[in-house]
């Protein structure tokens, strides 16, 4: 484990983080979902399933180079889905979560509850894209260091 860990580089962790923010991602969906019964996310289960393949697509981005060196293709196409999943859980929570967002912030401005989910509802969305955007960050650079 330890020869393991002392191979990766800057993109290995990158993608490690990524992973990370979607867990706090899927978990801040099932949250804000399970706030109350009126704003339930009704595609939740396809939250869930798009943020879990993303993040095991994004270990594959870690595991992958290890075993076919810098940017092959199957750690490319590991990441490019990654992003891609993870892009396509945040525009899932997203349109769920859209009507709510423009009645707090028109008409409906005194909902606490609605405010409430809001609130995780932005973290969701939040980790979520960061989570992406540091994967297309990890694209660019080395996941495992080279031999002198």
């Amino acid at each position: 484990m330890s020869d393991f860990m002392k191979k990766q580089s800057v993109g290995a962790y990158f993608n490690v983080v990524a992973a990370i923010l979607g867990i706090v991602g899927i978990i801040a969906a099932c949250v804000c979902s399970s706030m109350t019964v009126t704003y339930a996310l009704g595609n939740l289960g396809v939250i869930i399933l798009l943020g879990i393949i993303g993040i095991i697509f994004a270990c594959a981005a870690v595991v992958l180079p290890n075993i076919f060196g810098n940017h092959d293709i199957l750690s490319t196409v590991s990441v490019c889905v990654s992003i891609a999943l993870f892009t396509a859980a945040f525009g899932q929570v997203l349109s769920e979560r859209i009507l709510l967002i423009a009645g707090l912030f028109s008409y409906d401005s005194v909902n606490t509850v609605g405010w409430q989910v809001f609130y995780v509802t932005v973290v969701s969305i939040a980790a979520f894209v960061v989570g992406s955007l540091i994967m297309i960050i990890g694209a660019f650079t080395r996941s495992v260091k080279e031999k002198a």
